[in-house]
């Protein structure tokens, strides 16, 4: 018996439509877009927030940024006082006037000056003087308010056209000033030496060769009237013991 072939019977057959893929369905899509823009503004929201705290805390504690590098110091406190400035006759290097004459050269002068001897008794004698290291009237004016120690080079004997008169005086920064522009208006000479100012002039006469040497720093001057005696590094020896 001939039979006819069976057509595939399984590959004919009709086949139920299958269901449609979870990428291809909307709900799934939304879903998605929705998780992603609630997590954009959850890490917005944190970045935000973490700023703020931050940004206050570094400016409350006033710890450097992180920037800063170990080296930075800080200023000191705007509350310190600064130490206060010394008065001149207590100026860096100053020892102030001496208290007598003896103390005011580091040598004894005696012989260089040809045996004239530092304030002999008859310089305290009434009338005697007065002595005063110039000859200009407004630094005398100043002098007899101002001068401390008189150191008067002459003979023992009594006076004469030799010797050498010497006045330490204090005086404040505007007499300073004031005094270093009058002798050189006066017609000394003044310059800069050993970190004060100097001022000489010299003249001569019938009576001989005389002259004026004038040293001023922090507040102290030297007045120096010296007349026919040679005494070369006088005032340099007064201003060595008073600065050192």
């Amino acid at each position: 018996m001939d039979l006819a072939p069976v057509k595939g019977t399984a590959l004919s057959q009709a086949q139920p439509n299958p269901r449609p893929s979870v990428f291809r369905r909307p709900l799934f899509w939304m879903s998605v877009g929705a998780a992603v823009l609630l997590i954009a503004i959850a890490v917005f929201a944190g970045m935000t927030i973490g700023a703020s705290v931050g940004g206050a805390g570094a400016e409350e504690s006033g710890r450097p940024l992180p920037s800063a590098t170990a080296t930075d110091v800080a200023a000191p406190p705007s509350s310190e006082t600064p130490a206060a400035t010394p008065p001149a006759s207590e100026a860096p290097g100053a020892t102030g006037i001496p208290a007598s004459c003896s103390e005011a050269y580091t040598r004894d002068w005696a012989v260089e000056l040809g045996g004239l001897a530092l304030n002999p008794p008859w310089t305290d004698t009434p009338g005697s003087g007065p002595f005063w290291g110039s000859n200009d009237a407004g630094a005398v004016t100043v002098l007899e308010a101002t001068s401390e120690l008189t150191c008067a080079w002459v003979g023992s004997n009594g006076g004469g056209d030799v010797g050498i008169i010497t006045n330490l005086a204090s005086l404040t920064p505007a007499q300073e000033s004031s005094m270093v522009a009058h002798l050189a208006g006066a017609g000394q000479t003044c310059y800069p030496e050993l970190d004060g100012t100097r001022c000489v002039i010299e003249w001569r006469s019938d009576a001989g060769d005389s002259g004026e040497s004038h040293f001023l720093r922090d507040g102290i001057w030297s007045a120096t009237r010296w007349s026919n005696v040679v005494a070369d590094g006088y005032t340099h020896d007064i201003v060595a013991t008073i600065f050192g």
